[in-house]
């Protein structure tokens, strides 16, 4: 059908282009001209510059249009009715003569190029709408507008060379996506199914609605032009080219004409302002009208070769069973060589799920089964794997603890499922805690990552995003690998920290890495999280983000547990999730105003964390910097001797309680194990020190536990 309906427009288009005798020659090329001639009295009306330079010029498209449905050799009417066009209104016959040349010239390149590519004026592909705006307008016509600019220049000895070259091109481009396709649409109603009563109708209101809604839209000062794109779109998506040309056509003459009489939103613009306007306009009408025509002619003729190609796969099907009938014979031969295959496919997926099962165990075992107790913050974490088959994800995230009080958080993504990727996790893990614990800053650790992630043998894509938090200064710095942006969820504002930005890692052979930084203030928190909970498949990532942002900004969550199962419930997709979602949120804690109260492992490596939360709430409370440093030291000799006596090699818990009552700190250290008799090695100098330091210290000691009390006057505020 399809091969049938090309032959049918060439020969068509054959018998329009070869006139039968030299008189009928002669005939088009008279209406040629005539035509020609007529168009440039309605675009000389419509001049902005001088009074030959026009924002839209219909002789351009109606150039372009005979040249391509009835000939090059229509040049001479084109020629001859330029140069009447341009004697009139030039200072001579010399730059009328160039001027003509230029809107002859520009039109017949356009023709010429067109033809070599193969352009079909039925304008019923993509590519030919693609050809007929950046060959046919856009390219073509800055010969007419450059010889035409010059010379009008030139012949008046005028400035504004640009400015009449930007009018002239813009106006020969707008004549050409204008004019051109309408033009080209009156052959195709004879040439192809003739229209019913019910389409020309449903025609006439189209058009009747498009001049209504632009002769008003034109007509007040509120810019509301844009409301005659849908009767385009509803043109092109019912009639095509047919439909949508005259409409654009007429959409375009009127805004221009409104312009040129500073009508509507025009009224009071600069020529400039006035040429953005109608051009941006004139551009989007003429886009969206013959851009959706020729892509739904586009879909409608691939509709047709598909039916016709399924009927002649039933045909094909019907042969190709009468030819399975006769191979049966061949089939029992065959049964041998099948089951064969079928065992080493059974072998096949037997290793396959081997390997689905290691990687799931890899990834589970290196994720933190619990997150760290870090005195004066709230971590909360998820991990959602893929539910699909075999569909063990790369994306992992960590909580470490660094010297100097300094918290790391890192999310990473690396692309791909399987074994290979869950090993790359892995190595990636332990390089972030090696690096972080050497140098924690973003950029030492980013460019470590790069280096090891070059040498890797990964064939994927690693995206990371590594954070790191310093509850001293209340600040995050922070540097991004590809990595979707971290989410700052405060009351005063939510918003995503796009600072730090990198590709991802190990993409380039070199990258200069760099680091933001961002205020993180108490009560804040701080989302880190991977592509699985933003990106769907029927959605943008973009989509995905601003439900995000909305959802954060929408809801109020002290709890943190409680806002990352909201945020999983909300984005997260129903029944099957296509790609794993990891999920990490950070909140500083407010120390002053209020006690201080730790529940914390008894580990030698969580005094640190102690001292360094109780030094942060007596700095926040007021207290004198030298006082706030015995009093840490005394508290650091009581958590350690519950460390060293309470438990022995039993897992146990301490809790610290701090008070600020009437100019003195109360500091209770609690436990609840049994102290062990202290060996006779020189020992006994923590509580010596515990006594010295405070100004009373009371120690009891029962069945369920040990209770420490220190209290100590300090100077708080003005005192000091």
């Amino acid at each position: 059908m399809a091969g049938r309906t090309g032959v049918s427009w060439a020969s068509r288009a054959l018998r329009l282009r070869v006139p039968a005798d030299l008189g009928r020659t002669a005939a088009a090329v008279v209406l040629v001209g005539a035509a020609y001639y007529l168009g440039a009295r309605l675009g000389l009306s419509l001049s902005l510059v001088e009074r030959n330079v026009t924002p839209l010029w219909p002789p351009s498209g109606i150039a372009l249009a005979a040249f391509l449905i009835l000939g090059r050799r229509m040049w001479p009417g084109v020629s001859l009715a330029a140069l009447a066009v341009n004697l009139p209104i030039s200072t001579g016959p010399v730059p009328a003569l160039l001027t003509a040349m230029g809107n002859t010239l520009a039109p017949l390149v356009a023709a010429i190029v067109l033809e070599r590519i193969g352009f079909r004026r039925q304008l019923d592909r993509l590519r030919d709408a693609l050809a007929i705006v950046f060959l046919g307008a856009l390219a073509s016509m800055t010969i007419s507008a450059t010889i035409g600019a010059v010379t009008l220049t030139t012949s008046k000895g005028t400035d504004g060379l640009a400015g009449a070259w930007a009018v002239w091109w813009t106006g020969d481009a707008m004549g050409v996506l204008t004019v051109t396709p309408f033009l080209l649409c009156i052959p195709l109603f004879w040439e192809l199914e003739r229209w019913s009563a019910a389409r020309w109708l449903e025609a006439g209101v189209i058009l009747a609605l498009t001049i209504v809604l632009v002769w008003w839209t034109t007509h007040i000062d509120v810019p509301l032009m844009f409301l005659v794109l849908p009767l385009l779109g509803w043109a092109s998506w019912r009639l095509q080219l047919r439909g949508a040309a005259p409409a654009a056509l007429t959409a375009s003459l009127i805004a221009t004409w409104s312009a040129t009489r500073d009508l509507g939103p025009f009224a009071g613009k600069s020529l400039l302002a006035q040429m953005l306007t109608l051009q941006a306009f004139n551009a989007t009408v003429a886009l969206t009208s013959f851009f959706l025509a020729a892509l739904v002619t586009e879909r409608i003729e691939f509709a047709r070769a598909l039916m016709a190609a399924s009927a002649e796969l039933e045909v094909r099907v019907k042969e190709r069973t009468a030819e399975l009938e006769a191979a049966n014979d061949r089939l029992g031969r065959e049964i041998d060589q099948r089951q064969e295959t079928q065992q080493q496919l059974t072998r096949e997926e037997a290793r396959t799920r081997r390997e689905h099962q290691i990687a799931e165990t890899l990834q589970r075992s290196l994720l933190p089964d619990r997150m760290p107790e870090i005195p004066g913050l709230v971590v909360a974490a998820r991990y959602v794997p893929a539910t699909a088959d075999l569909h063990v994800g790369g994306d992992w995230y960590d909580v470490i603890q660094l010297r100097a009080g300094l918290i790391g958080l890192v999310i990473g993504d690396v692309a791909g499922h399987g074994l290979q990727a869950a090993a790359a996790m892995t190595q990636l893990r332990m390089a972030v805690r090696a690096y972080a614990i050497h140098d924690p800053s973003p950029v030492a650790v980013m460019s470590r990552l790069h280096e090891l992630a070059r040498e890797l043998p990964m064939a994927e894509m690693v995206t990371l995003l590594y954070v790191l938090y310093d509850p001293d200064t209340g600040t995050v710095r922070f540097a991004n690998a590809g990595h979707p942006p971290a989410l700052l969820i405060d009351d005063g504002s939510t918003q995503y920290l796009d600072g730090g930005l990198a590709p991802p890692l190990g993409v380039l052979a070199h990258w200069d890495y760099a680091e933001a930084t961002h205020r993180l203030p108490p009560g804040a928190t701080l989302l880190l999280y991977t592509d699985g909970l933003v990106e769907k498949r029927t959605l943008s990532i973009q989509n995905g983000l601003d439900r995000l942002l909305a959802e954060a900004r929408d809801s109020e969550w002290p709890d943190l547990e409680a806002l990352c199962d909201h945020l999983l419930s909300a984005l997260a997709e129903t029944g099957k999730v296509a790609d794993d979602i990891a999920l990490i949120a950070l909140r500083p804690l407010a120390l002053a105003g209020a006690p201080l109260s730790l529940d914390v492992p008894a580990e030698a490596h969580m005094l640190f964390q102690v001292r360094h939360a109780l030094r942060r709430w007596l700095r926040e409370s007021g207290v004198n910097a030298q006082d706030a440093g015995e009093i840490a030291i005394a508290c650091g000799e009581a958590c350690s001797n519950v460390v060293r006596h309470a438990y022995g090699a039993s897992p146990g818990d301490m809790h610290i309680e701090a008070r600020l009552v009437d100019g003195s700190v109360e500091l209770t250290v609690r436990d609840n194990g049994q102290w062990r008799l202290p060996a006779d090695r020189g020992g006994g100098l923590g509580l010596a020190l515990i006594h010295g330091l405070s100004d009373s210290v009371d120690i009891d000691s029962d069945p369920e536990g040990t209770t420490i009390f220190m209290r100590r006057h300090v100077a708080v505020g003005d005192e000091q």
